[in-house]
């Protein structure tokens, strides 16, 4: 799970984004020990993550070229 949540990551800084300063936009790999499961989440936490996100899909497209499914808020559920 966490190689996986790495591959992502690391997808998604290789797109060369960066933040206004110059620096590279931060992509983090965030994992969570105190659940009885096993779970990685790959954020954007810069404040600039949101904007980046909606604009150029950076995770969406990372896990994507990493063979995972993603789907939005809402997307394929009937209502």
């Amino acid at each position: 799970m966490r190689a996986a949540a790495r591959q992502v990551a690391d997808t998604a800084s290789a797109q060369g984004h960066r933040v206004t300063s110059g620096e590279a936009l931060p992509v983090e790999v965030i994992t969570e020990a105190a659940t009885d499961r096993t779970s990685a989440t790959v954020a954007i936490r810069h404040p600039a993550g949101v904007g980046m996100e909606a604009r150029y899909g950076l995770l969406k497209r990372a896990a994507e070229a990493n063979g995972f499914e993603v789907t939005g808020l809402g997307e394929g559920e009937n209502e």
